[in-house]
């Protein structure tokens, strides 16, 4: 039984939290913020004895054995750094710092300090993600050619105050809601490509990327983009992010064979965005309908995952491993290049 930090308070966090009170492997003990007041708030708000107002305090704190670090991406990195070096695991959330070097630096100290840690892509470990992963190794749709993955919400009502519409805070929709498309497409890229079958989280890295996309000249955010990716083994794919509109949150698989599409594939938590279901299709058949089942919160498989990891005495998860984190800010910062989308962390 994982005893959890959670460090920051705000959406994410609460969401996060609420999953503990789920999960079967883990329970929330303590909260650090940068205020005591709110602090306390969210410790009185899930019913935990301990809150500190400050973040190295948590992190001093014998009886946390793991943290969840919620905080604005630009933040991640420091906070990774201490965590680590007080021999902390590590849950991050996505992205897990600003650049590919901060990640870098992130994994060198979690493995000098002997601590796991995770970017926080709760959809791969989701049953319904599992099920794509079934049905791509089971060579049901032949060779993967073509993947379509999005990823859209409005943003707007959270107003210009929002991290989400501030540079200095990582906002926009490339680094907020951009990697799951990202991450998708590079895992089904992985398996499709992976000769042994086996799913330890391993992407494939993309050998090309192309993007469009419109930043705002106001707040240097941008507020959508597209990409097109070119994998090897003749695969492409479509990537489209936005922060403007509640809309599509789709991912598509089509092979020689076959086809998959998942309508609600990031959030199957939220009926908004659709049924939790896989339909797979064989040319020239009727699609068949994979209903699945949710035993558990979309965030209680991710951190029951995290703790079936380390009581194996592991530093990485299978489903996100440090590799596929690598490769995937590498692939994220070509986006981010492609469209011309800079961050004080770039220099």
């Amino acid at each position: 039984m994982l005893k959890w930090g959670i460090i920051g308070t705000g959406n994410i966090a609460h969401t996060f939290a609420k999953a503990l009170q789920l999960a079967e492997k883990g329970k929330l003990v303590a909260v650090g913020s940068r205020s005591i007041e709110t602090a306390q708030k969210f410790a009185q708000e899930f019913g935990i004895d301990h809150s500190f107002g400050s973040y190295n305090e948590l992190l001093a704190f014998d009886q946390v054995d793991i943290v969840y670090i919620s905080t604005p991406h630009p933040q991640h990195y420091e906070i990774a750094l201490s965590a680590a070096k007080a021999g902390k695991h590590m849950l991050v959330e996505k992205p897990m710092a600003m650049t590919e070097a901060h990640i870098k630096s992130i994994l060198e100290t979690a493995k000098e300090h002997n601590v796991f840690v995770m970017e926080a892509y709760m959809y791969r470990c989701h049953p319904q993600t599992l099920e794509v992963v079934k049905l791509i190794q089971s060579g049901a749709i032949g060779q993967v050619k073509l993947i379509r993955a999005n990823f859209l919400y409005d943003g707007r009502p959270l107003g210009p105050t929002s991290r989400l519409w501030i540079n200095e805070l990582g906002g926009g929709a490339i680094m907020d809601i951009g990697g799951y498309p990202m991450s998708f497409c590079r895992l089904v890229a992985g398996i499709a490509n992976n000769k042994s079958g086996e799913y330890l989280g391993g992407g494939a890295n993309p050998i090309k990327v192309k993007a469009t996309g419109y930043i705002q000249p106001d707040t240097n955010v941008d507020e959508w983009s597209n990409a097109s990716l070119e994998f090897e083994g003749k695969i492409t794919a479509q990537l489209f992010t936005g922060i403007f509109a509640d809309s599509d949150c789709s991912g598509e698989v089509w092979g020689s064979k076959g086809s998959i599409k998942i309508a609600n594939l990031w959030r199957p938590d939220l009926a908004m965005y659709g049924p939790v279901r896989v339909e797979f299709t064989e040319y020239g058949k009727e699609t068949k309908i994979i209903p699945i089942k949710q035993e558990t919160n979309l965030y209680a498989y991710e951190a029951d995952a995290v703790a079936d990891a380390i009581a194996q005495g592991h530093h990485e998860c299978k489903y996100m491993n440090w590799q596929d984190t690598l490769g995937q800010a590498h692939a994220m910062d070509a986006w981010r290049k492609e469209i011309g989308l800079k961050y004080k962390e770039d220099q």
